[in-house]
């Protein structure tokens, strides 16, 4: 073979080469931009898991109960579908702490009604701010 046409195949390989890895990083940025999109709408999406009426959920949550407890305490009991997604609504509705207690939460609620119930604190408290009776 002569120079110019390995040369030439080099040349061509090297072409080839970059064109696949600029390929594949338009696909991966590409993805992750569909990929943060869809996490965006179900942040700022305030959907149920449920459609109306939903189901009542009553949970207890202990003294010093977290934000990630709590997302998982209501994604293992399917008042929402994402605790990643919860942790950062927390943020967003500036909810940092939980007041123990037991919450009624229903399933057809979605983020911004969920955090005004733990906003809101737990059943007995509400109780003793209207003046009635704990059972």
């Amino acid at each position: 073979m002569s120079t110019g046409t390995t040369k030439m195949q080099q040349s061509f390989s090297n072409a080839s080469f970059r064109i696949v890895k600029y390929v594949v990083m338009i696909a991966v940025i590409v993805i992750c931009a569909i990929m943060a999109f869809n996490f965006g709408l179900k942040v700022f999406s305030n959907d149920g898991v449920e459609s109306a009426p939903g189901t009542n959920m009553t949970i207890t949550v202990g003294k010093g109960t977290t934000i990630g407890d709590m997302g998982d305490l209501l994604e293992e009991y399917n008042v929402i579908n994402n605790k990643l997604v919860f942790k950062v609504q927390s943020m967003i509705y500036k909810t940092s702490e939980i007041k123990p207690g037991t919450y009624i939460f229903n399933t057809s609620k979605g983020g911004e009604e969920i955090f005004k119930t733990i906003e809101e604190g737990p059943e007995e408290l509400k109780k003793v701010q209207k003046g009635e009776d704990i059972d």
